[in-house]
């Protein structure tokens, strides 16, 4: 058996298993301190429907990793891998493992910088304290761009089907969540946040002419 790509599988289920943990455990003690949960459950119908295909999917991502460390990619459609354990493959899966790692890092960073303005779904009626600073500074959403990053090491490290399926709606709902979270956001904060909307990107910074001027 292949050992260097079930130990990649491994990493990355323990790294999405401390991610998704860190949020169970920040939103009950952020309730505490504000009051309220920090919309777990958003207030809003669609972010609610939402949630009955996020949910399930967030949970086989931290579950398939370990059935692919533990079983290695076995022939049936759902843990076969679809490239080959090449040495070259093999490899690309451990670089990917301590790329995830960073991501949780940095995720951890970002979540700090957000203090009590950390939720993970909307609330029509609140307004918030508007973060622009630290990894806010470069982009929009760090914290949706590193959970992308994860998913993403996530799939390297677990080359199938299921897993890229997978992979494929945690980045679609993630992108369609910041679009929301954008139009929240112009509703509640008005103008400063159209404008810091002009210069940074949403995932990916934003590079402007004046930033070319500046490196050249």
């Amino acid at each position: 058996m292949l050992m260097l790509p079930r130990l990649s599988a491994a990493a990355s289920g323990l790294w999405v298993v401390i991610y998704w943990g860190t949020v169970i455990v920040k939103a009950v003690r952020l309730s505490r301190k504000i009051g309220k949960d920090p919309n777990v459950l958003p207030r809003e119908k669609t972010g609610r429907s939402l949630r009955f295909i996020w949910t399930p999917a967030i949970i086989a991502w931290c579950i398939l990793p370990w059935i692919s460390a533990i079983r290695g990619f076995a022939p049936v459609w759902w843990l076969r891998a679809f490239w080959p354990m090449t040495a070259e493959t093999q490899w690309l899966g451990v670089v990917a493992a301590l790329l995830g790692l960073a991501a949780l890092i940095l995720t951890f960073i970002c979540w700090r910088q957000m203090g009590r303005s950390w939720r993970i779904g909307i609330d029509p009626g609140e307004k918030t304290e508007l973060v622009i600073l630290g990894a806010y500074r470069i982009v929009r959403h760090p914290i949706y761009a590193l959970s992308i990053i994860l998913m993403l090491c996530t799939l390297v490290t677990v080359p199938t089907i299921l897993m890229l399926l997978i992979a494929i709606i945690h980045i679609t709902l993630i992108t369609l969540e910041a679009l929301r979270e954008e139009q929240y956001l112009r509703h509640i904060h008005g103008t400063p946040y159209a404008e810091y909307c002009l210069r940074t990107g949403r995932f990916i910074p934003r590079v402007s002419r004046t930033h070319l001027r500046d490196l050249a």
